[in-house]
């Protein structure tokens, strides 16, 4: 720790006088205290990555030097000079831009009319749209991103849109750029893209602060990582300095670190036919899904990687029922297997974990004890009423083998994104599954999080011999938690298995470009 504090005061003072820098931070929030005195420096062209547990405070940091929020004591400084940002806007006229996690480009807006917004060029008085266009498609050519000035940014997909907010942000002759989780939305070349992206923009002498969870991403383009924990700064060292393991002791303690270093290449048998075979798909065929063949075990973990589009998600909807069968099969234990829907397929030990836990997940409003036993409130009832304090055992079993943190009695709206999700794996082992999908299980939790949900699912399969299914976009996650893994491309699968022990992150990447 000690090259970790001398790399801290060096980096402070090369930053001082030049560049942006936050020192002696408080915020609190109701009277709890979320920054403690933090401070940290970016120099124009370095790449800061700022990394930490959910609650760390790295999103109220980043608001704080958006001009978003006040905090309560402490200083942004520009250039040695401290800055008063009342607002994003203030922010912006210093040359600071925020891109944060949640898009805010306006959907209805065309690409011009958004990368203009506020600043509308005009000739005599009246709006230069030729101008506003040719400067946009400049722009968007700069950043590798084929789109059409005129069209309506709500008909791009997602990622193309995360891509966009980037470009229009440094369009706003931006200094610094403050970038939030910017690839949650973004895989295989679309990450590989923004991360070139980075470098560029970091060799134009601007100077970012890069929030991300995935360290993969994280060592490849920052020059310098900070570790928030608690609200202090933990780390702030170089990354050639500090290694991925101490970070992650840093965040998430020995325990997770240990767990993260044990199973980079977990021991896997030697083939998959030494377990029974509980799930077989083969041509299946469905709306997304054109030819579809393969196998899941008893007791193993099935990795599933591809890329927009290749229908990773639709075969797991499908094997729930969600999504209805067209041609081909699926056999379960032997048996032909046509779930109705997803409570069919529970019924039958098959339960499904979805992606997108906000909007098909959780019910905002509900406490977690009730959010974890929706499916099977059956199961908490007493001569015909719902027995609270026996809902709430079964559920605390469940959520405690999970890790629960945070206030369960109140709202799960109230909890961080990792703990939601944590819940939502409490909800499937409540059904006592023997098939359990997961769709993208580690998306926007951090990294200690991450190291607990891996660890449950290796425990599941190697342990309790369930078959778990593993959707994931990230190559280091397939890699890491998978004993066999299949590549799907454009809604087929050929049941070719490759071993894990086989593969790196950019040879699994490859593998699925080689199929598109």
């Amino acid at each position: 720790m000690a090259a970790m504090d001398a790399a801290t005061g060096a980096a402070m003072d090369g930053a001082a006088g030049s560049g942006l820098e936050v020192r002696d931070v408080v915020m609190s929030y109701s009277g709890v205290t979320v920054l403690k005195g933090v401070s940290i420096a970016v120099r124009p062209g370095e790449v800061i990555g700022l990394v930490g547990h959910n609650g760390a405070g790295k999103s109220t940091l980043m608001r704080v030097i958006s001009g978003a929020i006040k905090p309560v004591s402490g200083a942004v400084l520009l250039d040695g000079e401290p800055k008063t940002l009342g607002s994003p806007v203030d922010a912006l006229h210093a040359g600071i831009a925020t891109v944060y996690q949640e898009l805010s480009l306006l959907p209805n807006l065309t690409v011009a009319q958004n990368a203009f917004l506020g600043h509308e060029r005009t000739k005599a008085g009246l709006l230069s749209k030729d101008e506003m266009r040719e400067r946009t498609r400049a722009l968007t050519t700069e950043f590798g991103l084929d789109v059409d000035p005129d069209a309506k940014v709500g008909s791009y997909p997602v990622a193309t849109r995360q891509l966009l907010e980037i470009a229009i942000a440094t369009h706003r002759n931006a200094r610094f750029l403050l970038l939030d989780e910017p690839t949650t939305s973004l895989e295989g070349a679309q990450v590989d893209r923004f991360l070139d992206i980075v470098k560029s923009l970091s060799n134009r002498g601007i100077g970012i602060i890069l929030v991300d969870h995935k360290l993969e991403e994280l060592y490849a383009v920052a020059s310098r990582v900070v570790a928030l924990v608690d609200g202090h700064v933990r780390i702030d060292a170089k990354v050639s300095e500090v290694s991925r393991q101490e970070v992650i002791t840093a965040i998430a303690g020995e325990e997770a670190a240990e767990l993260v270093d044990r199973h980079a290449r977990p021991p896997r048998e030697a083939t998959e036919s030494t377990r029974p075979v509980t799930v077989a798909v083969d041509g299946l065929r469905t709306g997304a899904l054109t030819d579809v063949t393969l196998r899941a075990h008893s007791g193993r973990v099935l990795g599933i990687y591809g890329l927009v589009g290749s229908g990773r998600t639709e075969l797991l909807r499908t094997l729930v029922g969600l999504d209805p069968v067209k041609g081909g099969k699926i056999t379960l234990f032997d048996k032909p297997f046509t779930p109705r829907g997803p409570h069919d397929a529970m019924k039958a030990g098959v339960v499904y974990v979805t992606e997108e836990r906000k909007t098909d997940g959780i019910v905002p409003q509900l406490d977690s004890s009730l959010n974890a036993m929706l499916p099977v409130l059956r199961r908490a009832y007493r001569w015909g009423r719902l027995d609270r304090a026996r809902l709430k055992g079964i559920a605390t079993e469940y959520m405690d083998q999970l890790k629960v943190k945070g206030d369960r009695t109140g709202p799960i709206e109230r909890l961080s994104g990792g703990n939601q999700q944590k819940v939502l794996l409490a909800r499937a082992l409540a059904q006592n599954p023997k098939v359990l999908l997961l769709d993208e299980p580690t998306k926007g939790v951090d990294l200690g999080v991450k190291a607990d949900i891996h660890q449950m699912v290796r425990r599941l399969a190697h342990e309790e011999g369930l078959t778990v299914i593993v959707v994931s976009s990230e190559e280091e996650e397939i890699c890491e938690v998978s004993d066999d893994v299949i590549v799907m491309s454009n809604g087929t699968a050929d049941g070719t298995v490759l071993d894990p022990d086989s593969l790196t992150p950019a040879s699994l990447r490859h593998a699925a470009w080689d199929l598109a």
